[in-house]
C-alpha cells in the first residue's frame, strides 16, 4: 500500500525563509520492523530527480498517519493513493505536502 513512488508538491509556508516551493518525488520502502518505512525524498531540478535525503517514518494504523521527527515534525494523512501532510520546524508550519502514488 505505502511502498512505491509518490509525486506531488511541497509548498513553502514561510515566505521569508530559505524554503522554496518544490515538485517532489518520494520513494517509500518498507523497513524490517512492523509499520516502519523509509522515505527517500527527492526534488525535481531541471527535469531530473535530485536526492534530498532518506527519513525514517512510522505508520500508525489507528490514525492512518505516517510520521517522523527527523529534521522537524512530519505528519502525513494516508488516503488510498494520496498523502497529504505537513512539516513543522521549531513549532512553525514550514511546508504543506501533497503527493499521489504513481502507477
Amino acid at each position: 500500500m505505502l511502498a512505491g513512488t509518490w509525486k506531488g508538491s511541497s509548498i513553502c509556508q514561510l515566505k521569508n525563509s530559505p524554503c522554496h516551493d518544490e515538485t517532489v518525488v518520494y520513494h517509500i520502502s518498507k523497513n524490517k520492523n512492523a509499520d516502519s518505512f523509509y522515505i527517500k525524498a527527492n526534488k525535481i531540478v531541471n527535469g531530473k530527480e535530485e536526492e534530498m535525503g532518506i527519513l525514517p517514518f512510522v505508520y500508525n494504523r489507528k490514525t492512518n498517519q505516517l510520521s517522523s521527527t527527523a529534521y522537524g515534525t512530519w505528519t502525513f494523512n494516508v488516503e488510498a493513493d494520496k498523502l497529504e501532510g505537513t512539516l513543522f520546524v521549531r513549532g512553525d508550519l514550514y511546508r504543506k505536502i501533497m503527493v499521489k502514488k504513481q502507477h
